[in-house]
């Protein structure tokens, strides 16, 4: 088979744009789950801001805490609260940033993949100029 340049670029050009659009499906796909953790982040403080208020009203409605009233459970309490708060907070920051981490991977794999199908087309571009040269030299000498 003859070296064709047309067919070269026509995979050339189909590698590039099976990159660019996956790269933008990917693109926006993290951009939706970037928001959406950032956003169930953002829920889950507000969920614990509404809530602190009612843990203190608690203790307050059971004689637990007042002005001149300051129990261990109280106290104990409010620190399950604020311990619980950072914990469950924490951990979604983390799988926000596994996510980004996730994210990442996945894009640096869709350009080493692309760069090897560039590099598997122009070796096989190669190889097929270099088996078109021999059957020249081979007609022009005779055989």
């Amino acid at each position: 088979m003859a070296y064709n340049p047309a067919a070269y670029e026509a995979k050339r050009r189909g590698y590039m744009n099976d990159y660019a659009a996956t790269g933008a499906t990917n693109a926006y796909t993290q951009f939706l789950s970037k928001q959406r953790g950032q956003r169930d982040l953002a829920d889950m403080y507000k969920q614990y801001d509404k809530a602190a208020p009612q843990v203190v009203a608690g203790y307050g409605r059971r004689g637990l805490n007042s002005a001149n009233v300051k129990s261990g459970a109280f106290a104990q309490g409010v620190q399950d609260f604020a311990t619980e708060r950072v914990s469950n907070t924490s951990q979604a920051q983390q799988a926000l940033s596994a996510q980004d981490a996730q994210d990442t991977l996945v894009n640096t794999q869709l350009g080493d993949r692309y760069k090897q199908n560039l590099t598997d087309l122009e070796a096989d571009k190669t190889f097929q100029i270099e088996q078109d040269a021999k059957e020249l030299l081979r007609l022009k000498a005779g055989y």
